[in-house]
């Protein structure tokens, strides 16, 4: 151990002096949490707590200890005074002071009339500080600090800091924040705040957050981490208003282990009473999961009692290749997640699933298996009406597939799957759909022919079924087999040319790109086979090149047809970037296609050419994009279905949105078919630097209702240190019931938020909506 000590010239005291002036002149007691207007003014404070001055030498090593100062006196290797300018250096300790008694046996140093030190995460300041520099410990009194550790800085005040070590502290009487230096637009007073940087925790006793100088709430203990990670406490409130009066949600989170946590959720619902839920997620090298409940006791709002949801998911890798899973969802009524919607009622139809599935390589290719049972819970409309699909108990399904060359492939699809339990209609009356197991057998032969300029893809396949039907509905149980070869052939060439601009850097490559389809397959009588999986999907132009109109595996169209399709895209030749494609296609049919979906669907009238779709994508700009889809009725000529959409974003925080559709037989709702035309508005605008109006308007044109309409305001406080949102929204269910919701949120920075977080709910309504916390100016 040994020490060093020497006078400080002179030029570089007056150095400090004129250093030190700027931080006064700003300050505005040893006691402050605040700076004044810290966000604009012209020079804005770097520090909350003033760096150190150093040395300026070179470091002598380990242990070793080094005084610097206008004057020096005492008794080497014991004790020494120092006056004027002082620093002092240790390892990574750095100490600035008026004064300083160093007591060179037992490393104490006792400094004032104010003292900085700086231990190398973090700066204390104050007005005397007694401090063992071999043990990093000691007390200061009237200090500031600042810490900044993993982006993440705290920043505080208090009558008393006690420094336990070099990573943990203690304040009396403290203020504290995570703002920029000097800002004060909120902050947490406590009789005592402990922080340990080890543990990454800092705790606060009989704590109140003040905010705009207006204490909002208090607690007499909270914890909070230090550098973002999980850590046991109470989560940030939930406030909400509106159809079911006051709600408030005050989450707990537990931090059970590095792997596995909890979340208690008590909810109070003025309306309705008390909803108790919760979380539980685990994490393993081989599996993982999730556990969510929710319960309601005693509705005062609804006939139903004892009302429950449990939501369940796990995934599992059992050996090499094999994997499992299982996804359960639950509702105790039909009026359930209509009657706690947060704003996306979800599918009525929840999926309760259980599976296996296994892959590996085998002879010269991959072969992949899936052995799974599935069921689900149908939920009842207003009305009453539910439709609810077949339950698969089993579904057994085997895939190979192997390349030869860089040409050709085989595809090998196998499955065997039994149907159970479809019924639809209201609730005065079900119709029940007849069970049965379905097998299919569908191999597939592809070549694949392709250049830089073109391609030739032919393909080939072989769809063998075999149904045995349990009786039903005064029917006798049935069996029936059908072999369908289907051939189709997909080609196109791409032709390029390059404009030129007056920039000899830049120019654009547009491409013409024509397309031929063509698909043979011959008619199947399919009138008596039930439909277990299949629908007619939609015609759009990615429907123009597949061989069969319905999804699932009960019906396949006849087909003799050609489509034909142009497509063009402009690309910025520099760049890459694509800055336009649209396509527009027909087919042409050489015979008609007579297969129906089922008994009610009219009869095709034979045509020699379908409607026509066609699509369009465009940058604009940078800042503005559009898109638009197109579906012309042939047979009526008239739009079956138009959408357009535009979209203007210049930067974070600034989008305008419109989207208008029109559709001539939608379907609504409960199986209702009637036009729709609607139109879909959203906007984020700053309305001045720091306020933000938030709006969307969806309108049903048709029916004269406006399906969702949300507005609000958000702020954003100019030093970035939180932000407040204040939305109301209100929406249709059916076109029959509405429900209205007014939410506020409070987020403070690097802490916590206060609110049920509408923010959530915008990014989902608002095409290019960003969080305004985000948004830098």
């Amino acid at each position: 151990m040994s020490y060093l000590f020497s006078p400080k010239p002179l030029v570089l005291a007056l150095t400090t002096v004129f250093c030190t002036l700027p931080g006064l002149a700003i300050a505005a007691s040893p006691l402050s949490m605040g700076e004044g207007n810290v966000c604009t003014a012209p020079q804005r404070p770097k520090h909350f707590v003033k760096p150190v001055q150093s040395s300026g030498e070179t470091n002598l090593g380990t242990d070793v200890t080094r005084l610097v100062a206008d004057d020096v006196n005492g008794q080497s290797q014991v004790q020494v005074h120092a006056k004027g300018n002082v620093i002092i250096e240790r390892n990574d300790i750095t100490l600035n002071s008026d004064w300083a008694d160093y007591d060179q046996q037992t490393q104490i140093i006792k400094a004032g009339d104010h003292f900085t030190l700086d231990n190398g995460q973090g700066r204390v300041t104050g007005e005397h500080v007694t401090y063992d520099m071999a043990k990093s410990t000691g007390v200061g009194d009237a200090g500031r600090f600042e810490m900044e550790k993993d982006n993440r800085r705290l920043q505080g005040v208090g009558d008393e800091i006690q420094m336990g070590g070099k990573n943990r502290y203690r304040l009396q009487s403290a203020k504290f924040n995570t703002c920029n230096p000097g800002d004060d637009s909120w902050y947490i007073r406590s009789g005592s705040i402990d922080l340990d940087y080890d543990k990454n925790v800092g705790v606060a006793r009989n704590a109140t957050l003040v905010f705009g100088g207006v204490p909002l709430f208090y607690t007499p203990w909270i914890d909070f981490p230090l550098n973002g990670s999980r850590k046991s406490g109470f989560l940030a409130p939930t406030i909400k208003g509106g159809s079911d009066g006051f709600e408030l949600m005050t989450p707990y989170y537990l931090n059970l282990a590095p792997n596995y946590d909890a979340t208690i959720r008590p909810h109070f619902i003025s309306s309705r009473g008390i909803q108790l839920g919760g979380d539980f997620r685990y994490l393993q090298p081989k599996y993982q999961g999730q556990l969510s409940a929710d319960w309601v006791p005693n509705d005062q709002k609804s006939s139903h009692k004892n009302r429950a949801e449990i939501d369940f998911t796990h995934t599992q890798q059992l050996a090499k290749g094999l994997t499992g899973g299982i996804d359960y969802h639950q509702v105790s009524d039909d009026d359930y997640r209509r009657d706690f919607w947060n704003g996306d009622s979800g599918s009525v139809n929840l999926n309760r699933q259980a599976w296996l599935n296994y892959h590996q390589n085998l002879w010269g290719g991959t072969f992949d298996g899936n052995l799974m049972v599935q069921k689900y819970q149908t939920l009842a409309s207003t009305s009453g009406y539910k439709d609810q699909p077949y339950s698969r108990l089993p579904h057994l399904s085997a895939t190979w597939n192997r390349y030869f060359g860089n040409h050709y492939a085989v595809n090998v699809y196998a499955e065997a799957t039994r149907f159970e339990g479809r019924q639809t209609g209201h609730k005065d009356w079900m119709y029940k759909y007849p069970n049965g197991t379905r097998l299919l057998l569908l191999p597939t032969f592809t070549a694949d022919y392709a250049n830089n300029w073109g391609y030739v893809r032919p393909k080939l396949s072989f769809h063998a079924t075999h149904y045995d039907i349990s009786k039903q509905n005064n029917q006798d149980s049935r069996n029936m087999d059908r072999v369908v070869p289907l051939f189709s052939v997909d080609s196109g060439i791409t032709f390029e040319r390059l404009w030129k601009t007056r920039h000899l850097h830049k120019g654009f490559i547009q491409t013409l790109e024509p397309r031929l389809f063509y698909t043979y397959i011959p008619r199947r009588n399919q009138d008596d086979i039930p439909l277990f999986d299949t629908a007619e999907n939609s015609f759009t132009y990615d429907q123009l090149f597949r061989e069969n109109r319905y999804s699932g595996q009960d019906r396949i169209n006849a087909a003799n047809f050609l489509t034909t399709a142009l497509q063009s895209r402009i690309y910025d030749s520099t760049s890459g970037i694509e800055r336009f494609v649209a396509g527009i296609g027909q087919r042409f049919y050489f015979r008609d296609d007579n297969v129906k979906l089922n008994d009610n669907t009219p009869k095709n009238k034979e045509r020699k050419r379908s409607d026509i779709v066609a699509f369009g994508r465009a940058a604009l700009s940078n800042h503005i994009t559009a898109e638009s889809k197109w579906h012309y009725n042939q047979d009526l000529k008239t739009s079956e279905s138009y959408n357009f959409g535009i979209r203007y974003t210049p930067k974070p925080g600034k989008t305008v949105s419109v989207r208008y559709k029109y559709g001539r037989d939608e379907n609504l709702y409960d199986d209702v078919y009637g036009k729709m035309r609607a139109i879909d508005v959203g906007v984020q605008w700053p309305l001045t630097r720091n306020y933000y109006l938030v709006a969307r308007q969806n309108y049903d044109f048709t029916h004269s209702t406006s399906l969702s309409q949300t507005v609000g305001f958000e702020y954003q406080s100019p030093c970035h240190c939180w932000s407040a949102g204040l939305v109301g929204t209100r929406y249709t269910d059916d076109y029959k019931k509405r429900k209205t919701a007014v939410l506020f949120q409070l987020q403070l920075r690097d802490l916590t938020g206060v609110g049920n977080g509408p923010l959530n709910q915008l990014s989902s309504q608002i095409p290019g909506y960003s969080n305004t916390y985000e948004v830098k100016h």
